[in-house]
């Protein structure tokens, strides 16, 4: 889902709480608390991957720095949203 198809679910059920369910078979919920605009992902498979933050350097996310900044360089548009527990 892009970020315009979420805003124009959200703003036609204006002042909602936002759930977040745990896993595809609605093993648990929790609130949504927030929002991660400063990320990078990389798939691992079509419905898992890993996320980097863009505010840890090279080798604090376990990589050569010249591997870093070409994931830096090529992955963006990402955002995370993280539930309360």
């Amino acid at each position: 889902m892009r970020s315009h198809e979420l805003a124009e679910i959200l703003l036609a059920s204006p002042d909602c709480e936002l759930i977040m369910q745990k896993d595809g078979e609605g093993n648990g919920y929790s609130p949504l608390a927030g929002v991660e605009m400063d990320v990078i992902y990389v798939a691992e498979s079509t419905y898992s991957g890993t996320v980097y933050s863009t505010e840890y350097t090279a080798e604090e996310n376990g990589m050569e720095e010249d591997e870093w900044e070409e994931l830096v360089r090529t992955k963006s548009g990402y955002a995370v949203l993280f539930p309360l527990n």
